[in-house]
Parts: C-alpha cells; sequence; structure tokens
C-alpha cells in the first residue's frame, strides 16, 4: 500500500468516516490494509487489545467471502450444482486440491471479469466497531443451513482445540471461519450472537462483527428489542 493511501485512511478515521474496501481476492496487500485500519481505529479508541482477535475476525470473513464467489466460479465451470451433497463434494475435493496462492490469483481475475466481489465496510464510534463483509452474491437456501448448522455446532464449544477433540472437521469449506469467529468473540467475553450471516437469496450475503468497546455498550438488537412497540 502507497504512502498517500495510507494518509488518506488515516484522514477518514480521523474524520470517523465510514470505510470500505472492495476485494476480489484476499492477498498480501489487502491483508496489510486490513491489519492498518483495524489497528488505527482501535488505537483511536485506546483498544489496542482488541486488534488481534478483530483483525483475524475480520480477515478470516473477507477470506471467506472471497473464496465463497471462486466457488461459484469453479462449480459453474465444472457443471456442479452447489446444492447437491453429491456434487458438492465432488466440487469441493477440486477446490481443496487446487488451492493455492496463483490458483486464487487467477480465480479472483475471473471474479472481478464476472462483477463478482466482497466489500469489507468498516463503521466506528467510541462506543462500537461494526465490521459488514458483503458479498454480491446470494447463498441458496441449501448452503444457508450449512451456515446455520456450523452456527449451532460452534456454540457449544468455548475453542477451537475442544472443537476438533469432540469431532469438529477443518475441511475447507466447512465453515471453520464461523467457528473460528464464534471463538474468538467468546474468548473476549463478546456475545457470540453479535456475529450473524444473512441473505436476501437475491442479490447479496452479508456477514456482520459488532465489537463492543466499553463496557456500557449496549448491542444493536438489544436497544431494538427494547423499544415500544407502537
Amino acid at each position: 500500500m502507497s504512502q498517500d493511501i495510507y494518509r488518506q485512511l488515516e484522514k477518514a478515521i480521523e474524520q470517523l468516516r465510514p470505510i470500505k474496501i472492495r476485494a476480489y481476492a484476499i492477498l498480501p496487500a489487502t491483508e496489510e490494509a486490513l491489519n492498518f485500519i483495524t489497528s488505527t481505529i482501535l488505537n483511536k479508541y485506546n483498544r489496542p487489545d482488541l486488534q488481534g482477535p478483530v483483525y483475524t475476525a475480520v480477515k478470516e470473513l473477507a477470506i471467506n467471502g472471497a473464496k465463497a464467489n471462486i466457488k461459484h466460479i469453479l462449480f459453474w465451470e465444472l457443471g456442479l450444482n452447489m446444492d447437491d451433497d453429491q456434487e458438492y463434494e465432488k466440487g469441493m475435493a477440486v477446490f481443496k486440491e487446487n488451492l493455492s496462492e496463483s490458483w486464487v490469483l487467477e480465480y479472483a481475475l475471473k471474479a472481478r471479469d464476472k462483477k463478482l466481489y466482497v466489500d469489507i465496510v468498516f463503521d466506528y464510534n467510541p462506543d462500537r466497531l461494526i465490521v459488514e463483509v458483503i458479498n454480491n452474491r446470494p447463498i441458496s437456501p441449501k448452503e444457508d443451513v450449512r451456515i446455520r448448522a456450523k452456527f449451532a455446532k460452534s456454540m457449544k464449544y468455548d475453542d477451537i482445540a475442544q472443537f476438533f477433540l469432540e469431532g469438529g472437521d477443518s475441511s475447507e469449506g466447512a465453515g471453520m471461519g464461523i467457528v473460528l469467529v464464534t471463538m474468538l468473540l467468546k474468548a473476549q467475553g463478546i456475545d457470540p450472537h453479535l456475529f450473524t450471516i444473512r441473505s436476501n437469496y437475491r442479490d447479496s450475503t452479508i456477514a456482520k462483527v459488532e465489537f463492543p468497546l466499553h463496557d456500557k455498550y449496549i448491542p444493536e438488537r438489544l436497544r431494538r428489542a427494547s423499544q415500544p412497540v407502537v
């Protein structure tokens, strides 16, 4: 990243402007930008202790979003249906066999040509940091079921090691990003329900994490629940 871009990001954060990064794959330059943005925001609010978990969660969700687009292209090229369990396993076997930085870069260029991207959006103030990773491709109902199942399973565990020991799997595409983010939130004493994934099944999928920056912060969902019905 150039020094000019660093200065632009610093100025935006100083002025409390939301920041959006668009990516087709999460390459080293993208990781560098995400690290700089998260550290600058957290240092601004005297929470450098959150840098590790926040950066890791953001990077993991961004990688998952970019890989979802790559998988979509690969399955289309192979003529496979992601909602068919057998065809899904066949496609994932090809994905895992070919996964490398050069292969990801090749498919990132294909994603750009097909206008499939991931937007990483940072919205912040002294109370909280909200990160949304927006994929401009919807998940299918079957994919949604897989995600919900992984959420439910991850809620039963307190750390990754326990998850693996009691029957979890680390295979690519098995939702390990969901498990990791859930564990990171739990380790920081943050309600894992502040991590959500939703899709309108038409044109987008949004992974969102709300990071409280102080103990008195009331999450959005609790504020909405407390509002009177009129």
